[in-house]
């Protein structure tokens, strides 16, 4: 590099620092500006696979491979979806409140970008990711706990895990519940026609019904019951797909396979099956096969398809055959 030496620092400066923006771990020896510090790169530290994003016309090949670096490692092929579910990933990743994780994906997708345009690593947009120990906002809490007994109508914006989406919801609250470590608000969604359940924690902007303060805006019908819905339900019961009857039968006579077949309701002319309500129908077919072959459904057939279906892809995953 020739030029003024004031000049080509400011050069080799700019350059260092816009290297390490894009991720290159390039390592100082010495002290910072001293004119004996040497900058250092460390090959195990920074090397990856050829990466080719495949398009309609194929994919690009690194002209020549090299008997040494990156370019003599396996090839890797990204699809547009697979870049797509790696920004997901590396924005999931950035939100788990680790600073070193979040700088280590941040410049993994730098490194990535170097080639691309700049669209294809957009996360999907309105996606949000809840800890699990997520607390209820006390101010929501509050504004149900006033709400309730005027019997005035609530709106917030709900995420729901089974649609996996985020909407206005417009509801009449009935009761409030703790199971679990979770509140939980009871309430009549007049746009779906029943009474649903939804965890508070992941309840934004809630308003209660500013019109007629002094009147109420519903009844709670006497058949509602908070104290029997307030019982702890199994992950396959809850959400809002319509219910199926599923008969299972037990095999097995382990502990587990007897304490499971007592979740169930029991068939009175076949003691090894019991009946299930399931709503969230992969969440119950993930359970059975954690059983190890000891409980599989028995009917409806879709049920005993989609448990053999899931059964298959899961022993292709591991290198398995049926």
């Amino acid at each position: 590099m020739s030029g003024a030496p004031e000049s080509v620092r400011r050069m080799f400066e700019r350059d260092k620092d816009e290297l390490r923006t894009l991720g290159v771990p390039i390592e100082t020896m010495g002290t910072e500006g001293d004119e004996e510090t040497k900058y250092a790169i460390v090959a195990n530290r920074f090397y990856l696979p050829y990466l080719s994003v495949v398009t309609p016309r194929g994919r690009p090949r690194p002209k020549r491979v090299d008997r040494y670096g990156y370019q003599a490692l396996a090839e890797r092929q990204f699809s547009d979806a697979d870049m797509m579910l790696l920004a997901d990933a590396a924005a999931r990743v950035m939100e788990c409140g680790d600073p070193i994780l979040a700088d280590d994906a941040t410049q993994a997708l730098r490194k990535l970008a170097i080639d691309l345009p700049g669209d294809v690593l957009v996360p999907t947009p309105n996606v949000t990711m809840l800890p699990p120990g997520t607390p209820a906002d006390t101010s929501t809490l509050e504004a149900l706990g006033d709400a309730l007994p005027r019997r005035k109508q609530v709106t917030f914006t709900y995420y729901g895990i089974e649609r996996d989406e985020t909407e206005r919801r417009v509801v009449q609250p009935y009761g409030l519940t703790y199971t679990s470590g979770h509140w939980y608000l009871h309430a009549m969604d007049p746009s779906r026609g029943a009474v649903r359940i939804f965890r508070v924690s992941r309840m934004r902007e809630l308003v209660v019904n500013p019109k007629a303060p002094g009147a109420q805006d519903y009844e709670i019908p006497g058949s509602f019951s908070l104290r029997d819905r307030a019982a702890p339900k199994p992950a396959w019961e809850l959400g809002e797909e319509p219910p199926v009857r599923t008969i299972v039968r037990f095999t097995g006579n382990t502990g587990a396979a007897r304490s499971a077949r007592k979740l169930g309701t029991a068939i009175a002319d076949d003691v090894d099956c019991a009946a299930f309500t399931v709503r969230r129908r992969e969440s119950f077919h993930r359970w059975l096969l954690g059983m190890a072959g000891d409980a599989v459904p028995m009917s409806p057939p879709d049920m005993v398809r989609e448990y053999r279906d899931l059964a298959q892809r899961t022993l292709a995953s591991l290198g398995a055959n049926a």
